[in-house]
């Protein structure tokens, strides 16, 4: 008897001594451990209690492409449906079902999000992506934010206990995948599995329309083989493991989940590869479709919704899109959450891309680059006004697709702008950038001081640009402030007016 209860008392030492280390840890250590290994938790910590929407993505929520008039985020444009809703996003390049399932255990208790929509992104459940080389970093960045206490999690990090392993061993898992995966198809098909897949391709290649092997759309030929060839297995597939877990979460949490399957390149797949691949793709989305509907989880299905000629990635197998790939998600999304949110759903007002004129006080954001130079010191009218000095010699600056302005408004530009300077500056330049694919980019730039001379008061710009015949193919106008002197200039009311002859 004397032994248990010597035994016993030394258990409670040792869970006391345990708990009170544990405290200390959290009390001096723990937050500055979580912000050198786990930043992303002040992603986490950013979103505000009273949300109603969560967007949880990957670099797909985000990228834009750099002729993109609007570049915000896909969760971004999913706003405009429902001004009303507070609509937040975690994003987290290369993230996954069970890096977006530890992100969502470590939001509040007490948080009010209704709806969560997550990613469910085709290429997620291929080998390469299951065993990619970024997943040591990333399981890394999550040990401390398990479901233990700190302590115990801090043990784990320093044990190295995550999935941690070479590029070689790695690419190993990768090409042992594909060979053990076999292809099921309902009718007759050469290859058994990816390598032979592969291999074949690679071999034959695709032919330009001379004949001969085009390399380069060979070797992307191959990356589409290589991602998109294979089937889903529901019972084996570790990322539909991951998404029980986060639909369990979600039940625990009384959040109402919807999956956003994404748009992959599947025009450009049937052109390189054929029918046979987008069987294969198909098929996987009808089955991620079932699985998850027969769980109750809403899919919106987004696979074959966005064009070629929106995926920014010409190169390479991405979910980046341009800017109309990203409001027909945003869309496509808007229509299924309508169900849930009828009262607060509106039809946003689309971008007019029949506009000439464009004017910022400060307070326009799409469209213009450069917003971080925006300060409320000095203002000419509204709140903020664009703050130029030594940190940013680049003002607010209008960026536009050339090609979006009706032809008849190409011939110049008219630029106004309201102009406060401390001291005269002899080096500030109103700058007219043109650029593209097919011209010999164009760049202009004109004094402010041939017409400003009066300082500590705000004072009016005016410039006409004509446009150079030779730019009427550019993709891109940019038209901004450079001040490369170390006194501060402010601008105000900018205002660009397309002109005809």
């Amino acid at each position: 008897m004397n032994i248990a209860i010597k035994i016993l008392s030394k258990l409670a030492l040792l869970v006391a001594l345990l708990t009170l280390m544990n405290f200390v840890y959290v009390q001096f250590f723990f937050e500055k451990d979580l912000q050198k290994q786990s930043k992303v938790i002040n992603k986490v910590r950013a979103i505000p209690m009273d949300t109603d929407i969560l967007y949880m993505g990957e670099s797909s929520n985000t990228t834009f492409s750099k002729y993109d008039f609007d570049k915000r985020s896909i969760s971004g444009m999913l706003q405009d449906y429902f001004p009303s809703l507070k609509i937040h996003d975690i994003t987290k390049p290369a993230s996954h079902a069970g890096i977006y399932t530890i992100l969502l255990d470590n939001l509040p208790e007490a948080s009010e999000i209704k709806t969560v929509i997550v990613t469910l992104n085709l290429r997620s459940f291929n080998a390469d992506w299951i065993y990619s080389k970024l997943e040591t970093s990333l399981q890394k960045s999550m040990v401390l934010l398990r479901d233990y206490p700190p302590l115990v999690n801090r043990f784990q990090l320093s044990f190295k206990d995550y999935d941690i392993k070479i590029k070689k061993q790695r690419t190993a898992q990768i090409r042992e995948k594909w060979a053990e995966d076999k292809f099921s198809f309902p009718y007759s098909f050469p290859y058994n599995n990816v390598i032979e897949w592969d291999y074949a391709m690679a071999t034959k290649g695709v032919k330009n329309h001379k004949g001969e092997i085009d390399y380069k759309a060979t070797e992307l030929a191959c990356h589409f083989i290589k991602s998109y060839a294979f089937q889903i297995d529901t019972s084996h597939n570790i990322r539909i493991k991951e998404f029980d877990k986060l639909i369990a979460l979600s039940k625990k949490r009384g959040w109402d989940l919807v999956m956003n399957l994404m748009a992959e390149n599947t025009e450009k797949a049937e052109k390189l590869v054929g029918d046979d691949l987008l069987y294969l793709m198909n098929e996987n989305r009808k089955i991620l479709i079932a699985y998850f509907n027969h769980k109750g989880i809403k899919v919106v299905d987004n696979l074959n919704a966005v064009a070629d000629k929106q995926f920014i990635d010409q190169n390479w197998t991405t979910e980046h899109y341009a800017e109309i790939g990203r409001r027909i998600i945003a869309n496509n999304m808007a229509t299924e959450l309508k169900k849930s949110y009828p009262s607060q759903y509106q039809a946003p007002h689309l971008l007019d891309y029949s506009k000439v004129f464009f004017e910022n006080n400060g307070e326009q954001k799409n469209g213009w680059d450069q917003t971080q130079t925006l300060s409320n010191e000095i203002v000419f009218s509204g709140e903020l006004a664009s703050k130029t000095d030594k940190e940013n010699k680049y003002s607010l600056t209008f960026s536009y697709p050339l090609r979006n302005i009706n032809t008849q408004f190409t011939h110049g530009i008219d630029i106004d702008f309201q102009v406060f300077q401390t001291i005269p500056n002899d080096s500030v330049k109103l700058v007219i950038e043109l650029t593209g694919k097919y011209i010999e980019n164009i760049w202009h730039g004109e004094m402010i001081s041939s017409q400003i001379t009066e300082t500590k008061t705000w004072t009016p710009f005016h410039y006409h640009f004509k446009i150079p015949q030779k730019a009427i193919f550019a993709d891109l106008v940019k038209i901004y402030i450079y001040n490369p002197s170390i006194n501060t200039v402010y601008f105000d009311d900018i205002k660009i007016r397309f002109k005809k002859e």
